[in-house]
């Protein structure tokens, strides 16, 4: 994807979330996300705080003021952000600058739109063509550190709506954006996944 493309395919992903979050029942914001420990409130303001901040606070400073403990400091962001008025966030979201054209930030917006509305069992629609960008990126070394574990090694994933195909071994198929999930360590899609590499999940 070219930037313009990865900077239109982000604010289109930010805009879709947040309508989606604001059409949710009161109630459902403090309903429990796949992100352990947090609510649905609190997946968005992770979201509104990442698209807030630089890429510098994101890197350096978070492992700086968490000393060495970034899941905590970002948790701790999330929560503390979460608290505000759910529509101030998503307005918030809608607004935030792009301040690099990367997809890690679009993978951002997918993984945890997956994050909060499948617990309440809705979907996010997206083209498994934004998708695939995304999965070589969470295939590299970038997935490797962000996500603590590496899932798919010595397997071969197959996605089944696009032409993408990664590494060697038992293969695994499905959706890309259930391909992407898993990268991400979401456990929670692979009862939506096929082939012999899926045992021992």
């Amino acid at each position: 994807m070219r930037e313009e493309e990865i900077r239109s395919a982000v604010r289109h992903a930010r805009s879709e979330f947040a309508d989606r979050i604001e059409a949710l029942q009161p109630e459902q914001w403090d309903a429990d996300s796949w992100c352990t420990g947090w609510r649905i409130r609190d997946v968005l303001g992770h979201l509104v705080w990442l698209a807030e901040s630089s890429p510098i606070s994101v890197w350096v400073l978070v492992p700086i003021r968490g000393a060495g403990r970034a899941d905590r400091e970002l948790d701790r962001i999330a929560r503390r952000v979460g608290q505000e008025p759910v529509p101030e966030l998503t307005s918030r979201l809608r607004a935030a600058p792009i301040r690099s054209a990367n997809l890690r930030g679009l993978g951002d917006v997918l993984v945890h739109a997956a994050d909060t509305l499948r617990p309440v069992g809705l979907e996010f629609e997206v083209s498994p063509l934004e998708v695939v960008p995304v999965l070589d990126v969470y295939k590299g070394l970038f997935g490797r550190l962000v996500f603590h574990a590496t899932p798919a090694n010595g397997r071969r994933l197959v996605a089944t709506d696009a032409r993408w195909v990664s590494g060697q071994g038992p293969e695994i198929s499905g959706r890309a954006i259930d391909l992407l999930l898993l990268l991400a360590n979401r456990r929670q899609v692979i009862p939506l996944l096929e082939g012999p590499g899926v045992a021992g999940l």
